[in-house]
């Protein structure tokens, strides 16, 4: 039991769930943005802190800690932490009554903080469960917005469906190894049901990370959703999804060489009994993803939509980091270059929605490239940590987005698989066109309308988090670019 302290940090942010939920009546409607926001915050840093505690064990056979997942948990905090700071922004403006918005976004980061820690199935499912009916209320929070409500219904409909799924498919893995443990032994004669049993779990975790096929749902909901829920979805979501992923794919077709724990994903692992199927189904669902994702993102006008075709193309991005560094040939497998980019996607891909949900005016209105361009002249600060964020999205020089896809890339070229790395890398092109875009149309010439008066110079009591929260989320990108060892581990 003393090994709990490595669930201390999802303890102290489900605390600070409860603390939100529990003030929220007490506290003024007037007040409610400018308290709520700094009591979930404070938690946020808490939990930071409390990493320092971990250590690289397990807990009662249900949750594992090792320094990937140390690294993955801080990324999920840095980007809850933007979430809130633009969910106050937005909300503040609109003059929201309610205040659960906060402890509901506290819950979802509780929930995906335990979705890069298990390795037990039923904890996987309590974690995935805890992270998705908060943001089913978080999608339909404009209860007055159509787009919205159909963004909600979308998402709870579809999410239900393959949590099913996923269920299903755990049933089928109990079955073939007598437990939910997700790195048990597989009974003798029961090796088919174990594997129809991984790959039904294997596309529900897909579906939560937006990977296509199972990508159909994204730009509805990420439309519906304020501004400040898609960057939190973009970012929280997809970790605890592919972390899931990751321990998924190593329980499933992988054993540790030595003595070393399998479920550590930090070490290299060997392959077990190499599956030629599943091989494929990680290169068709990486290929489709990539090139739905970048020529869907293309023909965007919204942000929003043009960030969730972002997420389908970085998804399909991130599971090339399943067959690295050469699972093809050799059989062996160390994802530490996966979650580095994941890492610089979910901080980038916060990071830049928070700004944009700075700039886009009350509801959300002037989130277009239309509409928004000029914006960052009249509100620079934002505006350039934004473009920091939108340049690593990129892969541009010396921003940790570059370094992410040069070493996915390239370790996916020496593993035998150039072929998936030319065409990546020709999508990736491809996908620099519109993050770009967005950045190039910030400092525009304003419009001549855009004399009209802008929300971003009212209220500052709002923009103080926000403010701060961009900032870092700029500097780490740039941190952990030029000193890479602090989140890529290899």
């Amino acid at each position: 039991m003393s090994n709990i302290v490595n669930l201390l940090p999802v303890i102290l942010v489900a605390a600070g769930a409860l603390v939100s939920l529990a003030a929220e009546p007490f506290v003024k409607d007037d007040n409610k943005h400018k308290v709520l926001p700094w009591v979930a915050s404070f938690f946020i840093a808490l939990a930071v802190g409390a990493y320092y505690l971990t250590t690289n064990d397990t807990f009662m056979d249900l949750y594992a800690m090792d320094p990937i997942r140390r690294v993955l948990g801080a990324s999920v905090l840095l980007c809850a932490f933007l979430g809130i700071s633009s969910l106050q922004w937005t909300l503040g403006h609109e003059k929201f009554k309610g205040g659960e918005a906060y402890g509901l976004l506290m819950l979802a980061t509780a929930g995906a903080l335990l979705m890069t820690q298990s390795i037990d199935f039923l904890a996987l499912y309590l974690g995935m469960e805890l992270s998705s009916f908060p943001i089913y209320a978080l999608v339909g929070l404009r209860r007055k917005d159509v787009n919205a409500n159909e963004g909600a219904f979308k998402y709870f409909v579809s999410g239900a469906i393959f949590s099913v799924i996923f269920l299903y498919g755990v049933a089928l893995i109990y079955g073939a190894t007598g437990s939910t443990h997700i790195f048990a032994s597989v009974i003798a004669g029961r090796g088919l049901l174990y594997g129809l049993g991984v790959l039904l779990a294997l596309f529900a975790l897909l579906f939560k990370a937006g990977a296509a096929p199972v990508h159909f749902w994204v730009a509805d909901v990420y439309t519906g959703a304020s501004v400040a829920v898609t960057g939190f979805m973009a970012a929280v979501v997809k970790v605890g999804a592919l972390a899931a992923l990751g321990t998924l794919w190593l329980g499933s077709l992988v054993t540790r060489i030595g003595s070393a724990p399998a479920w550590n994903l930090a070490e290299q692992v060997t392959i077990h009994s190499e599956n030629k199927s599943l091989f494929y189904v990680i290169v068709v669902v990486s290929l489709l993803s990539m090139a739905i994702g970048a020529f869907g993102g293309l023909a965007q006008k919204s942000i929003r939509r043009i960030m969730a075709y972002s997420a389908v193309m970085n998804a399909g991005f991130i599971v090339i980091g399943l067959l690295l560094p050469d699972y093809a040939t050799e059989g062996t497998v160390q994802m530490g270059a996966m979650y580095y980019f994941l890492i610089t996607y979910a901080i980038g891909s916060a990071g830049a929605l928070a700004g944009i949900a700075y700039l886009a005016g009350k509801d959300d209105k002037n989130e277009t490239l239309e509409d928004i361009q000029g914006r960052g002249r009249k509100r620079p600060y934002v505006a350039v940590a934004t473009t920091v964020c939108l340049a690593s999205l990129a892969g541009m020089p010396p921003v940790a987005g570059f370094l992410a896809k040069f070493t996915l890339f390239t370790d996916a070229l020496s593993g035998g698989l150039g072929i998936i790395a030319a065409i990546a890398f020709g999508l990736s092109l491809v996908a620099a066109v519109f993050y770009l875009r967005i950045a190039f149309v910030l400092f525009m010439p304003l419009k001549a309308e855009c004399a009209c008066k802008c929300c971003c110079g009212k209220n500052t009591a709002f923009a103080y988090l926000l403010r701060f929260a961009v900032t870092l989320a700029a500097i780490a990108l740039i941190f952990i670019g030029i000193f890479p060892k602090y989140a890529l581990i290899v």
